[in-house]
């Protein structure tokens, strides 16, 4: 008996704001709440040899990871969740170094991943066209690192 479990993929749907994007699979696909999500291309990119012109193999980058936030029954509502951190400067840290006033003392920040080319804290809604993230990307199950 096989109890190797297939993981859920799926497509986005809409992009509500930086932070949440509408995905084609909810409850009736086995989506449950707090499941995570990679975020990929609409489709791989194909790497061809330049001078015969055959294809070598395909390569598939990461976009962004979100997280199942509202799980409906034709859709999912999915949240980033990562948060980047940026380092102490360096009087903070205790060493120096050639930079601003500002950066040698500014404290570690955490700052949230976001859908938006501009990373901005704006929420209400995010056009597509300032997305990196685009309707008819791919989505496929991840387990959280």
């Amino acid at each position: 008996m096989n109890n190797i479990t297939k993981r859920l993929e799926g497509r986005v749907a809409a992009i509500l704001n930086s932070k949440e994007l509408v995905i084609n699979i909810g409850d009736q696909h086995g989506v449950r709440h707090g499941m995570k999500f990679a975020v990929l291309a609409e489709s791989e990119l194909e790497v061809r040899d330049p001078e015969s012109g055959k294809l070598l193999d395909t390569i598939d980058r990461e976009k962004v990871r979100v997280e199942a936030s509202e799980v409906r029954k034709k859709i999912s509502i999915c949240r980033t969740y990562r948060i980047k951190k940026i380092p102490a400067g360096p009087l903070a840290k205790g060493a120096l170094g050639i930079i601003s006033l500002a950066e040698l003392s500014r404290p570690p920040r955490e700052i949230p991943e976001t859908l938006s080319i501009h990373d901005s804290s704006i929420l209400p809604p995010l056009p597509e066209e300032e997305s990196y993230v685009k309707i008819k990307d791919r989505v496929i199950q991840v387990a959280d690192e």
